[in-house]
């Protein structure tokens, strides 16, 4: 993407600029909504991933305390 920038000066001052071929095409556009669909995609998975171990251990760690409490110790000889 090569870009032509004209200035013009007039005693010393800058008075007019012009940029020229800015190549922003349709596949530029679709490429940029393609890529930043797939990073939100990405980013969705991730969280529901920590989302879900972290529950997963949540309930583990209950299921353990609740046996432990409900039960009567009992001594083998």
């Amino acid at each position: 993407m090569t870009k032509i920038i004209r200035e013009r000066y007039e005693n010393g001052i800058l008075v007019e600029r012009t940029v020229e071929g800015s190549n922003t095409t349709p596949w530029h556009w679709l490429t940029l909504v393609v890529h930043t669909v797939i990073a939100i995609s990405l980013v969705a998975l991730v969280a529901i991933s920590i989302h879900d171990s972290l529950a997963l251990r949540a309930i583990q760690s209950e299921e353990d305390a609740s046996q432990t409490s409900c039960e009567q110790p009992r001594y083998r000889s």
